[in-house]
C-alpha cells in the first residue's frame, strides 16, 4: 500500500534546500513520537518508524517522490543567534573563548512558497498496518526543519488527485537532498539524550545524502539574475557610470571577504565537504581556482544598471544586477548564486582596506527593473560599452592604416582597403564575444553594428569610461545586436563582461 505524507506550511519555510529533504520529514516525526502522548503506544509506533527509515535502503522499498510548488528564495529578514556552549573545546568558540556559552551569528535564510504552501511526499510500497499510525504521528507534528517553520501534517493511504506543480525524484544529476538511511531513529535518540546531557562530539548523522530532480528544471528555470539597489541613509545612492570600477569592487570586496564564506558555512553538509565547498563557491561567486588564480568558464556578474528607464535618463548608477553567466544550469551553482544574493541583502559596501563606506545593498521589491533586463527581444544595445576581447589589429597594420589614412587623397584604394579590412577584424571580434553570450540558446545573429557613441538616452560615449589594467588594452565601442528570434536576458558580452562591461539592454520592438 502507498503512504502519502501532506505537509502544509503556514508561515513559510526556513531551510538551505528546496524542496525539504525527507530527513527533515522524519526527524520529525521521531521528535513527534517521543513526547507524553506516544508512552502508551511506544511499541507500535516504534516499528512504525523503522519501516519508514528503511525506505530506499531494503528490498521491494523506494525512496520516497516529492511534489511540491515552486518556492523563491527571499532575502534575510532577520537573524539568528545560536549558543554555542561547548564547554569541552573551548576554541571552538569564536567571540569568547574562555565564557562557557557563546553566541555565533546564523543567517535565516527563507523561501516564498506558491500557494497553497503544500508538499506532498509519497513512498509506492508500504506496510498498510503501519499507515494509521504514521498517520497519528504526523498530525501531531508542529513544525518540520527550524522551529519557526510551521506546519499542519497529515498522512493517506493514496495521492489527491490534483499535485502540487513539480514532482521530485531520485536521479543521476540535480539537487542534493538528504533521506533518513537504517540506525537514523538510534541516531535521533542519541542525539537527544547527549544534547541533554551536554556531552559531545554527537554521532553520525543517520542520513545519506540523495540527488533529486525536477520534471520542470530546464524547462522553465531562468538564469537566477538579482536587482539590488543602492542605498546611503535612506536615500538612493548613485555613481557616475563611466567609473565602473568604483561601484564593482566595493561588491567584490564583499563577495571575496565575507559572503564567499558564509555561502561556505551554510551549503557545506560536515566538515569533510568544506574544501571541495570552498573551491565551487570560489569557482561561481569570484571567477577563482583554489589558488586564487582567475579561471576562462563563466561565473558570476556584477552588472551596474545605468538609469535608462523613465522621462529624465540620467544615465547614473543606481542599481547593480546579480547573475551567472553560467547560465545557471547546475542546481549547485544556483543554490550559491540565490544564497549569495539573500546575503548580499542589507549589507554594507567596503572599500580596499575593508572599511563599510556607508552605503547599503537592498533587493528592489517591485521587479520593475529585472523584468526590464530579463524581457525577450530581438534587439539588444549596449548600456555600458564593450571592450574587445583581442587586439583588432596588429602594431604593424595599425602603423599601415594611420599612413593610408593619412595619404589617403593620394591613394584612396589603399585606404579604403584598410579601412575594411579593420571594419571586417571589428566585425568578426564582435561576433564571438556575442557568440560566446548567447551560446544554448538556439539564437543566430542577424546583424551588429556598431559606433562610439550609445543607441539609447543616457549612455555615454564609449572612450569616456574608464578601464584599467588588461580592460584598457583593447578598444571600447558600443554595438547594438539584432536576433532571428526574441532571446531573454540578462545578456553581457566582451572582456569585462563579469565587471560591468557590455551590458545589453533589451530595446523595444
Amino acid at each position: 500500500m502507498p503512504l502519502a505524507i501532506r505537509v502544509q506550511f503556514l508561515a513559510g519555510y526556513t531551510g538551505r534546500e528546496w524542496p525539504p529533504s525527507p530527513a527533515r520529514l522524519f526527524k520529525a516525526l521521531v521528535s513527534s513520537a517521543r513526547m507524553g502522548w506516544a508512552s502508551s503506544k511506544r511499541k507500535k509506533i516504534e516499528e512504525a518508524l523503522r519501516k519508514l527509515e528503511q525506505q530506499g535502503w531494503t528490498g521491494y522499498t523506494k525512496l520516497p517522490e516529492i511534489s511540491a510548488p515552486r518556492a523563491t528564495l527571499r532575502p534575510s529578514r532577520q537573524r539568528r543567534f545560536v549558543p554555542n556552549n561547548s564547554r569541552n573545546w573551548p576554541t571552538e568558540r569564536k567571540l569568547n573563548p574562555k565564557k562557557s556559552i557563546d553566541l555565533e551569528p546564523e543567517p535565516m535564510v527563507g523561501w516564498d512558497i506558491e500557494p497553497p504552501s503544500i508538499v506532498w511526499y509519497w513512498w509506492p510500497n508500504f506496510d498498510a498496518s503501519f499507515v494509521n499510525v504514521i498517520r497519528e504521528v504526523s498530525r501531531r507534528v508542529v513544525s518540520v526543519g527550524k522551529g519557526e517553520d510551521f506546519a499542519l501534517l497529515d498522512a493517506f493511504p493514496h495521492l489527491p488527485q490534483e499535485l502540487p506543480p513539480v514532482r521530485w525524484k531520485p536521479a543521476p544529476s540535480g539537487v542534493s537532498l538528504e533521506v533518513p538511511e537504517a540506525g537514523c531513529l538510534a541516531v535521533c535518540d542519541d542525539f537527544f539524550t547527549r544534547a541533554a546531557k551536554n556531552e559531545l562530539p554527537l554521532p553520525a548523522a543517520g542520513v545519506r545524502a540523495v540527488t533529486y530532480a525536477s520534471d520542470a528544471y530546464g524547462a522553465d528555470q531562468e538564469i537566477p539574475t538579482f536587482v539590488l539597489g543602492l542605498w546611503r541613509k535612506g536615500k538612493r545612492c548613485s555613481w557616475d557610470a563611466r567609473l565602473l570600477q568604483q561601484v564593482i569592487d566595493p561588491v567584490r570586496h564583499l563577495l571575496c571577504d565575507e559572503i564567499q564564506r558564509e555561502v561556505v558555512d551554510s551549503l557545506a553538509r560536515c566538515s569533510s565537504e568544506v574544501p571541495a565547498m570552498e573551491t565551487l563557491v570560489r569557482r561561481v561567486l569570484l571567477g577563482q581556482n583554489e589558488h586564487g588564480h582567475p579561471i576562462c568558464e563563466s561565473h558570476l556578474a556584477i552588472l551596474p544598471l545605468p538609469s535608462v528607464l523613465g522621462p529624465y535618463p540620467d544615465g547614473r548608477v543606481r542599481r547593480i544586477a546579480l547573475t551567472d553567466l553560467g547560465r545557471g544550469k547546475d542546481p549547485n551553482r544556483r543554490a550559491i548564486v540565490e544564497l549569495a544574493h539573500v546575503l548580499l541583502h542589507g549589507r554594507e559596501l567596503r572599500d580596499n582596506n575593508k572599511q563599510g563606506i556607508g552605503v547599503i545593498l537592498e533587493t528592489e521589491p517591485d521587479g520593475q527593473w529585472l523584468r526590464a533586463i530579463t524581457k525577450p527581444s530581438r534587439v539588444w544595445s549596449t548600456v555600458t560599452p564593450l571592450v574587445q576581447p583581442a587586439k583588432e589589429l596588429t602594431s604593424k597594420e595599425w602603423q599601415c592604416l594611420v599612413e593610408a589614412r593619412r595619404n589617403a587623397e593620394q591613394q584612396p584604394a589603399k585606404a579604403a582597403a584598410y579601412e575594411i579590412y579593420l571594419r571586417e577584424r571589428r566585425l568578426e571580434l564582435l561576433n564571438r564575444s556575442v557568440q560566446q553570450a548567447i551560446e544554448g540558446t538556439g539564437a543566430q545573429v542577424k546583424s551588429i553594428e556598431f559606433t562610439k557613441s550609445g543607441w539609447i538616452a543616457g549612455v555615454h560615449v564609449a572612450t569616456q569610461y574608464r578601464a584599467n589594467g588588461y580592460l584598457g588594452e583593447t578598444p571600447k565601442l558600443h554595438v547594438r545586436v539584432t536576433f532571428d528570434k526574441a532571446i531573454a536576458g540578462p545578456i553581457a558580452i566582451g572582456r569585462g563582461r563579469h565587471v560591468g562591461f557590455g551590458v545589453l539592454w533589451p530595446e523595444g520592438e
